[in-house]
């Protein structure tokens, strides 16, 4: 057995037995003696929260398990008979990997009593990793080889239009799913799926994203009764998570939404689209709702389907983890998220990724850093839970402190993911862009080399999504924004983490 190493651990050993409660209020370390020759008594701490154990024939546990962040634990106080000794010391610290740990308590007469002490952790989930984490995830469904101007395809010029881009009726060609609303407005706007034919070119609102033969895009038609009648739509949908939700090889949609935009924002329901072979069976999650503004989609907890996670101002929780049984039915939690996260956070945009690329999908969030909201990176791992302890902060940008979608791919090939983030004025709210480049220099450290990366990267307006794709088949990544009735913007790599 180790040496004991403790990080904030309390714990009461009292023979035959005594234990300690849970969740006091933190006191000054201490050593006491008793004149109880049969005591022993510890208590160990970790984050200034107490933890009492229990002795079992000669082993000492916590009684409640420490955090799954947990490493180090410390020694807060103990209670030894008068004339005993114990080989531990006030603060004294226990890595709680290297357990277990060798207590001997030396009473009076020279005698010995020796301990284990083994530490237990919570373990969450216990998800073993896997290198195809991503795959299926919406993040890795969402650049397409054309991208559309949605008003130009629907020929509604007053409404805005939200866009996915997939095959959803399985001939090899991508189609366009369109989710429109109205700003500041209590109608519902239709939904409408437009299917590609894989010929034919219109500069009014077909652009090539990099992959179409000669540079030529789709022709789209809509197809009719694609939703089925009666269905409503969305106020202000934000975002559309493409996936296959229920496990049948055909493709599916859940639509985010954060309804009426001015006070007192009283949100509304996601949608759940179901391909089923021929349009979509429909379905509205009205046991939720608020005002969300972005989400992300995959299998985080690696149990074979695809799960939902939403971010914004509902009405109860901000951060809802929608857990998916397999057949595209789900339900609410905020069990695997810290409860820093749930209230008041002002996190509108996330994305899942393995950054790191351990086979534990990250979470990334954003939104109003200005508003207390930093860029950060819940780093994924066994447990299945995301914690403020196991993160990364991205940069900031002074002026631009909106951040309104973030893509991740290695832009220098040096063989890890960096960042980039699409930026807007928190100034002149959302009035002009701003890109930047975050070089992922190892060992879950970030730094910004936006100046050193990339050219003409601010300007008027903003754009509500970036892609990171190869817009020119050259194999180097490259950098497009995308928005409808505006010119897209592009900048093209040079594969060593310059953009043009």
């Amino acid at each position: 057995m180790k040496n004991l190493i403790i990080h904030s651990i309390v714990f009461s050993l009292l023979l035959p037995f005594f234990s300690c409660s849970e969740n006091e209020t933190t006191q000054p370390p201490e050593e006491t003696r008793s004149a109880n020759k049969e005591l022993l008594n510890l208590v160990l701490a970790y984050n200034d929260v107490d933890y009492s154990t229990t002795i079992s024939n000669s082993t000492v546990t916590n009684n409640s398990a420490f955090p799954f962040p947990a490493e180090q634990v410390f020694l807060k106080s103990f209670q030894i008979s008068q004339n005993a000794t114990i080989n531990l010391t006030i603060n004294q610290s226990f890595n709680i990997a290297e357990g277990p740990f060798n207590i001997i308590v030396t009473a009076e007469d020279g005698s010995n009593q020796n301990y284990s002490l083994n530490l237990t952790k919570d373990e969450g989930l216990g998800i073993s990793p896997n290198s195809n984490i991503e795959n299926g995830s919406s993040y890795s469904l969402q650049s397409s080889n054309v991208y559309v101007d949605g008003a130009q395809l629907t020929q509604d010029f007053d409404r805005f239009h939200l866009k996915a881009y997939s095959d959803f009726n399985n001939d090899g060609n991508i189609d366009v799913l369109i989710s429109s609303g109205l700003f500041q407005s209590f109608d519902y706007s239709p939904i409408k799926l437009y299917l590609g034919d894989g010929t034919g070119f219109n500069t009014d609102y077909c652009e090539c994203g990099g992959s179409c033969s000669g540079f030529s895009c789709s022709s789209f038609t809509e197809m009719p009764n694609a939703l089925p009648s009666g269905y409503e739509g969305l106020q202000h949908p934000r975002k559309i998570l493409t996936g296959d939700y229920n496990g049948d090889n055909l493709m599916d949609a859940f639509i985010i939404g954060h309804g009426y935009d001015a006070y007192p924002y009283p949100g509304e329901s996601p949608i759940l689209l179901l391909n089923n072979g021929n349009g979509f069976n429909y379905q509205k999650l009205n046991n939720i709702s608020g005002f969300f503004h972005g989400g992300s989609s995959a299998d985080f907890d690696n149990d074979g389907d695809l799960d939902i996670f939403i971010n914004g101002v509902p009405s109860i929780e901000e951060s809802l983890f929608l857990m998916n049984d397999g057949s595209g039915n789900f339900s609410s939690t905020t069990e695997f998220i810290d409860e820093e996260f749930h209230h008041n956070t002002k996190y509108y945009t996330s994305e899942f990724i393995d950054i790191d690329k351990d086979g534990f999908i990250d979470l990334l969030l954003a939104g109003h850093e200005h508003q207390g909201a930093n860029s950060i990176i819940l780093w994924g791992n066994s447990s299945g839970k995301y914690y403020g302890d196991l993160s990364s902060t991205i940069p900031q940008v002074s002026g631009y402190n909106i951040v309104v979608d973030i893509d991740a791919i290695d832009l220098d090939n040096d063989g890890d993911k960096d960042l980039i983030l699409n930026r807007v004025d928190s100034n002149n709210f959302y009035q002009n862009y701003y890109i930047q480049v975050v070089e992922n220099e190892g060992e879950h450290k970030f730094s910004d080399c936006t100046t050193t990366s990339i050219s003409n990267n601010t300007g008027t307006n903003w754009f509500i999504w970036v892609h990171i794709q190869d817009l020119n088949n050259d194999g180097n990544s490259d950098i497009y924004l995308e928005n409808d009735h505006l010119d897209n913007l592009k900048w093209f790599g040079d594969g060593n983490g310059k953009f043009n």
